[in-house]
């Protein structure tokens, strides 16, 4: 896979703190990506729907989106996540901030809510998924190595139980870390993953 130029600083990270805005009857979803321990903002991922107005007509998950991811500045992007129309498997694809393509990221029919991950040739990184009880989700790879954790944070009885807004902690391995294409995959998959399977 093609690597991205190290100056998109997002990308030089191995752990992400991501908070999902809170909004009431929000048409668009929006997500603070922060460093876990200093808390600093390191990004912003916005979603930028063509026609938002649609989903008070139609489930937003039938229809298509794009999800921008954009440095701490709020103007450049970092990557772009581009998901179609949409009426049982889903496929999201993801490009750097120049427009390149870096991978796929699609749903399997699985009781456990798994997300695969493929690179740019279409080729497996691994598999995103968890148990139902569990709040952790694991991105294992081919050979069975856990590559990137995603950790859904407790973020209080009002807010769990009166928004859908959720709190997540992306951690990953070093070898993965060591490769912006691949920080930028698992990124794309932390917020495919609460796009796809948490987002009414």
């Amino acid at each position: 896979m093609q690597e991205m130029p190290p100056a998109l600083s997002l990308l030089n990270r191995s752990a992400f703190f991501i908070r999902e805005h809170i909004g009431f009857m929000k048409l668009t979803d929006a997500y603070d990506i922060l460093d876990p321990v200093t808390g600093a903002q390191l990004g912003l991922a916005k979603e930028e729907p063509q026609a938002a107005w649609l989903r008070l007509l139609i489930d937003k998950q039938i229809l298509p989106t794009t999800v921008v991811v954009y440095e701490a500045d709020g103007q450049t992007v970092a990557l772009r996540i581009e998901k179609p129309f949409t009426f049982w498997r889903t496929r999201l694809s993801v490009y750097d901030g120049q427009g390149r393509f870096l991978g796929l990221l699609r749903t399997k029919f699985s009781l456990k809510r798994e997300l695969i991950v493929e690179d740019a040739n279409e080729r497996p990184v691994g598999s995103f998924s968890g148990k139902w009880l569990s709040w952790t989700r694991e991105l294992v790879d081919g050979s069975g190595q856990v590559i990137g954790t995603m950790d859904k944070k407790w973020s209080g009885l009002a807010k769990e139980f009166f928004t859908s807004a959720d709190n997540y902690q992306l951690t990953l391995a070093p070898a993965a870390a060591s490769q912006p294409s691949q920080v930028a995959l698992l990124l794309a998959a932390c917020l495919g993953y609460d796009l796809i399977f948490t987002e009414n």
